[in-house]
């Protein structure tokens, strides 16, 4: 049986950089310095290319849009329904 001579942890590391990689890749990065936004912050929308709020600045134009940036649960969370509030009433 061959022996495995990574250190431990290295698959923990391995997945974890995998997932960290795979959020990165759905959020959007600014066009100019291609930073990714933090959660809350806003992304300006110019033609197709976001564009952070430090970077707004330097454009003379003004943007198609402004969309804030959410978090990986928005649009998971449970919320009750009036059908749910009425049977607890």
């Amino acid at each position: 049986m061959a022996q495995d001579h990574r250190p431990p942890g290295t698959l923990a590391v391995q997945l974890l950089r995998k997932s960290v990689s795979a959020l990165q890749a759905e959020r959007p990065h600014c066009a100019d310095c291609h930073r990714t936004p933090l959660v809350g912050e806003r992304v300006f929308i110019y033609g197709e290319k976001p564009v952070c709020e430090l970077c707004r600045s330097r454009r003379r134009d003004e943007p198609v849009r402004a969309i804030p940036v959410r978090g990986w649960e928005h649009g998971t969370a449970v919320r009750p329904t009036a059908r749910a509030v009425r049977a607890a009433a």
